[in-house]
């Protein structure tokens, strides 16, 4: 195995899951007539048609490199991806409490410490930036629902 085919199966296996969860999304009869499980379906599919030209280009190879994960010697690289991971499920889990933009900025700056060490006020000036403009564009320009969380007084 290589790393292209292992990218390849697993992009396979990922669109076919996404496709699969696209199925459970409920039919809805108002709104548009494309309905919600249309994006879904492109991505899924996509993610599917990518991953198995990728695994087929690796198959048509004469010589492959052989691939490691690299668990003993890449150690702190997984530890960091790990500790992404752990933050992107604990800011998925508070972000209904601490509301969108809190929430983001806390998440970007823990992992901005962990990816950009020594430059936290880089970091926390691109956080704030990036999850006001956000909150902007999403929630007040285009009228969208973001959590407010801790910040629900606010009239926007």
């Amino acid at each position: 195995m290589t790393k292209n085919m292992i990218s390849g199966l697993l992009s396979v296996v990922l669109g076919l899951a996404y496709i699969y969860g696209a199925t459970l999304i409920p039919e809805v009869k108002a709104g548009d007539e494309i309905g919600p499980r249309l994006f879904p379906y492109i991505i899924g599919i996509s993610a599917v048609i990518c991953g198995g030209l990728l695994t087929l280009a690796e198959l048509r190879k004469k010589e492959r490199e052989p691939f490691s994960f690299g668990f003993v010697t890449e150690r702190p690289i997984w530890i960091k991806i790990f500790a992404i991971i752990v933050l992107g499920i604990f800011y998925g889990e508070t972000l209904d409490y601490l509301g969108y933009v809190i929430g983001t900025i806390l998440f970007m700056v823990l992992v901005g410490s962990i990816l950009n060490k020594g430059r936290l006020v880089q970091n926390a000036i691109i956080a704030v930036s990036f999850s006001c403009v956000c909150y902007g564009v999403f929630s007040i320009a285009l009228k969208l629902s973001l959590p407010r969380g801790l910040l629900s007084f606010l009239p926007f």
